[in-house]
């Protein structure tokens, strides 16, 4: 701790020596308009467009000459500056018009989003790049191209008072594993074929994974509603709406494990204002991913609804991410989703029902922010010949929030609970009869800091975490995952201890 001190302490003097100005001190200036809101444009979205023009760099131009607006911009508040888009993850807009704010005559005033610009007339290739935003090429005014990505390494140490033993070797698991994992490498692609035709891919590998595609979609605008097809995220849990770059701790919650959606094929049907959103989902299920048209993983039909509402100056814009900078204006967002699945009736799909409710509050201020979410949780079984119909009800909830001690060093915390699961009827094939009388809750309690490398800045950072999880996990609906650092055991308690460089563009 004392060295990562010390490092944030220099980096600000260093930045101070070149004459660059922390975020607090001054703000980027951007262009003159009100704060992003629900048309500005959002992280996935392939034909985003910078606010900052002094970013705006045509091919082989020469680095001195200045844009025009440069004179006439005005400075911003922080939050729009440090924000990677306006709107959640999985939730983009292209070319949405912004809703004008209200002025004090009582009149109100459309404003115009930023476009590309080019040094020369005759060019019609525009660049722009950004610690944030990656790099974006646009040709024509029509064309966009898109590349950004995000390395994640990690060293883990995970401590177990009770291991499992194994039952053919009766030899008892090692109370202690660890060692270093690439928890994520992805690159993002998105193209911009015109203002209303867009589309987007990511590839990628978490840690024990293969490379595969993750994301592979269409989206197609008009104002502000849109219409999504292909390999999405349906938007159910408000945790899944973050990148893992821009979380508190080095990954998300048990309550994100257990409820997380995953890839979805399917279509999903958008409707966004600057404080108001709905997104209506219809797909093959729960974290189907590229599975064929026969496979058991599949649904019958699934149907995934959430709605969202945002309070203060910004309204929904900067909850995509969880950090909160010094110097970001109050704001509040309340959000909850139901999503419903049944399966069987069709050649291939599993004869499964799951039905899900979240809810969510996200509140932020200067410097600090809190993120309180709940789930509850109905998997059922129908009967057949050979087995009797079953149901497993479960709840969790998480709550989590951090603070900027420093202007480039957050501290955070963390406590999540994972109810006793309670079975109805035969229980279900994943969870051995031996278990029946040892169910158990399992809670998380963590806490952490994070060190941002690069002044200003949220791409680069270091961070670490210590987690300590009380339960049985074989008793629990909480799986083992190497991203959240759970392993098996019996009873009793693990603690994790994790250090991570993260670095995104």
């Amino acid at each position: 701790m004392a060295l990562v001190l010390a490092l944030g302490f220099s980096a600000t003097a260093w930045a101070q020596d070149v004459g660059v100005q922390e975020p607090s001190a001054e703000p980027e200036e951007t262009p003159e308009g009100p704060p992003p809101t629900a048309g500005a444009l959002p992280y996935e979205d392939p034909t985003s467009q910078p606010d900052n023009v002094e970013d705006l760099q045509k091919l082989g131009a020469p680095e001195d000459v200045a844009p025009a607006a440069e004179a006439e911009s005005e400075t911003a508040e922080v939050d729009g500056a440090q924000t990677t888009g306006s709107l959640p993850l999985e939730d983009p807009m292209l070319h949405a018009p912004k809703e004008p704010e209200a002025s004090d005559e009582g009149k109100t005033e459309p404003t115009e989003a930023p476009e590309l610009e080019t040094r020369d007339e005759d060019s019609n290739v525009k660049v722009y790049y950004g610690y944030e935003s990656g790099l974006l090429v646009g040709v024509d005014d029509w064309f966009f191209l898109s590349v950004a990505g995000l390395v994640q390494a990690r060293y883990t140490v995970n401590y177990r008072t009770k291991p499992p033993t194994d039952p053919d070797t009766l030899v008892r698991e090692k109370q202690v594993t660890q060692g270093f994992d690439v928890a994520r490498a992805r690159f993002q692609l998105g193209i911009g074929l015109t203002e209303f035709v867009a589309l987007y891919m990511r590839i990628g590998v978490v840690a024990g994974g293969d490379f595969s595609f993750q994301r592979a979609f269409i989206d197609l605008k008009w104002k502000w509603f849109r219409i999504r097809a292909g390999l999405f995220m349906n938007e159910l849990i408000a945790e899944s709406l973050v990148n893992p770059n821009d979380l508190y701790f080095l990954d998300y919650s048990i309550l994100e494990n257990v409820y997380s959606p995953g890839s979805s094929k399917g279509v999903m049907f958008t409707y966004l204002r600057r404080r108001f959103s709905i997104n209506l989902g219809y797909s093959d299920g729960l974290r189907t991913g590229f599975s064929e048209i026969r496979s058991p993983q599949r649904a019958d039909f699934a149907v995934t609804l959430r709605t969202q509402y945002g309070w203060g100056k910004n309204g929904l814009a900067g909850f995509n991410r969880l950090t909160s900078r010094r110097g970001t204006p109050f704001g509040a967002r309340l959000g909850a989703a139901v999503h419903y699945q049944d399966g069987g009736r069709s050649q291939g799909t599993a004869p499964v029902k799951i039905l899900l409710g979240t809810i969510d509050l996200s509140i932020r201020g200067n410097g600090w922010s809190a993120l309180v979410s709940t789930a509850v949780g109905q998997d059922g079984t129908s009967a057949f010949s050979t087995t009797d119909p079953g149901e497993v009800l479960s709840v969790g909830a998480n709550a989590s929030g951090g603070y900027f001690v420093l202007e480039n060093l957050q501290v955070f915390a963390r406590y999540g609970f994972e109810a006793k699961p309670r079975f109805q009827g035969a229980l279900p094939a994943n969870v051995p009869d031996m278990l029946a009388g040892e169910l158990s809750a399992f809670h998380a309690f963590g806490v952490g800091f994070s060190y941002f490398v690069i002044p200003g800045r949220d791409n680069v950072k270091l961070s670490s975490d210590f987690q300590y999880f009380l339960g049985n996990e074989q008793g629990s609906i909480v799986p083992t995952s190497p991203l959240n650092s759970i392993q098996p055991n019996v009873d009793g308690s693990q603690f994790s201890w994790r250090i991570q460089l993260s670095a995104a563009f």
